[in-house]
């Protein structure tokens, strides 16, 4: 008996269930404890740190960019209205010459043979013109004599064929006075003509300049019949110069006669160059390119074309330093409106919307793909008068980000003009913002 129940004693399931359920409510626990830690973890308010900027007062300008080629302001190109063989070059490129000064010289002996034949024409017409002079005085003395005797006779002698005879002959001898006069005029002319081709076979500078490019040597053919030749480019000064700036049909609208350009050139990579808007052309100089595809079996063609159009814009440039040379490409900022002591902020602040929904909205935000907000005319402390656009930027109010409209004047890029009183000069802007553990 007293076996029998120590065997009982031993199988008692009462102690084993106790542990049991001990060990497993401590995984319970544990596995709360986790998840809870868990959802805590990922539903916790993440800490943000705003990154501001100050607003301030300073001097900005807006610039649009512009490429184009440096060329004389005064670039001529000299060749020959006449045909020969040139027996002599007397200058080379960079040669300084003056106004009038020969610069070749084409091959003139049968232009001087001609003039000599020309001129013994003429005086062969004079001698003939002085001959047939004679006759006429004579015949009209003639006529005039039978017109008196005539008159005299009343009619009875000479007879009317006589007299009609005698009128004819006058009348002759005057047409041949008239023709030899034609002739000679007509020699004249042809001498006039040789003697402008026996000027033309000098070659000779129109201005005072330097060569910049020469075309000829000594004993090449000009064949000026078929396509007149260029033999120098000469530019009266390099002093001088001008850059022709090709502008977007998007941006013309903004350039204006005296704006202000800086430039550079690849020669100087480092050197600024400074010079103004001399002329900006109404007329457009566009560029096109077409594309065809056919189908032999429809028997039909498309095309399609597309154009970009630019405008041409002159800059007036000082080269007295003589760094510049034509040819050389540009690259040009244009200043097409500038503003002194204005209020600026960074451009990102305009770009900037916070990610927390902890925010004071405002009803105008900015786009800056669009600009759909309301527009309206507004005198600025700029050189140019606008229409004004409305943004809006983001500054902190007791840790709390809260969105203000502005409006918006000029930009460079970096920086933005804002109008009216919304920001203060030293207000705290945001410009981003970082999410921490």
């Amino acid at each position: 008996m007293t076996n029998t129940q120590s065997i009982l004693q031993n199988i008692n399931p009462k102690k084993n269930y106790k542990k049991f359920f001990l060990v497993w409510g401590l995984i319970f626990v544990l596995v709360v404890a986790v998840v809870g830690g868990i959802y805590w973890w990922q539903t916790r308010a993440p800490k943000v740190t705003y990154q501001t900027k100050k607003a301030f007062i300073g001097d900005i300008s807006s610039t649009i960019s512009a490429n184009g080629t440096l060329s004389p302001t005064n670039e001529v190109s000299i060749g020959s209205v006449i045909s020969g063989i040139v027996v002599e070059v007397f200058v080379d490129v960079n040669d300084n010459v003056k106004k009038g000064q020969i610069l070749a010289q084409i091959d003139s002996e049968s232009i001087e043979q001609n003039l000599y034949r020309y001129q013994a024409q003429l005086e062969s017409a004079k001698a003939q013109l002085r001959s047939t002079e004679v006759t006429l005085q004579e015949k009209q003395w003639q006529y005039q004599q039978y017109q008196d005797l005539y008159q005299k006779t009343k009619g009875k002698t000479p007879s009317i064929l006589e007299l009609e005879t005698a009128k004819t002959a006058y009348n002759e001898a005057l047409s041949n006075v008239e023709i030899r006069k034609a002739s000679i005029k007509e020699i004249e002319t042809s001498i006039r003509a040789t003697q402008v081709d026996l000027r033309n076979s000098k070659i000779t500078s129109p201005i005072d300049g330097v060569v910049l490019q020469r075309s000829i040597e000594a004993g090449q053919s000009v064949a000026a019949s078929f396509q007149a030749p260029e033999f120098f480019i000469i530019a009266e000064s390099l002093e001088e110069m001008e850059l022709n700036a090709s502008i977007s049909e998007a941006d013309i609208g903004k350039v204006k006669v005296g704006q202000n350009v800086e430039f550079s050139v690849d020669s100087y990579p480092t050197k600024i160059f400074k010079a103004a808007v001399d002329r900006v052309n109404y007329g457009s100089s566009s560029t096109s390119s077409s594309t065809s595809s056919s189908s032999t079996s429809s028997s039909s063609t498309t095309s399609s074309t597309s154009g970009i159009v630019s405008y041409e814009a002159r800059i007036y440039v000082d080269n007295k330093d003589l760094l510049l040379r034509p040819g050389m490409s540009a690259t040009a900022d244009i200043e097409v409106a500038s503003a002194k002591n204005a209020l600026l902020v960074p451009s990102s602040a305009l770009y900037f919307k916070p990610k927390t929904q902890e925010v004071t909205p405002s009803k105008t935000s900015f786009n800056p793909f669009m600009q759909t907000g309301p527009k309206r005319q507004r005198q600025a402390s700029t050189n140019t008068k606008s229409k004004t656009a409305v943004g809006s930027v983001w500054i902190l109010e007791d840790g709390i980000p809260k969105e203000v409209s502005v409006e918006i004047g000029i930009s460079d890029g970096q920086n933005t003009q804002i109008l009216g009183d919304s920001i203060k000069p030293d207000m705290l802007v945001i410009i981003g913002q970082k999410q921490g553990e």
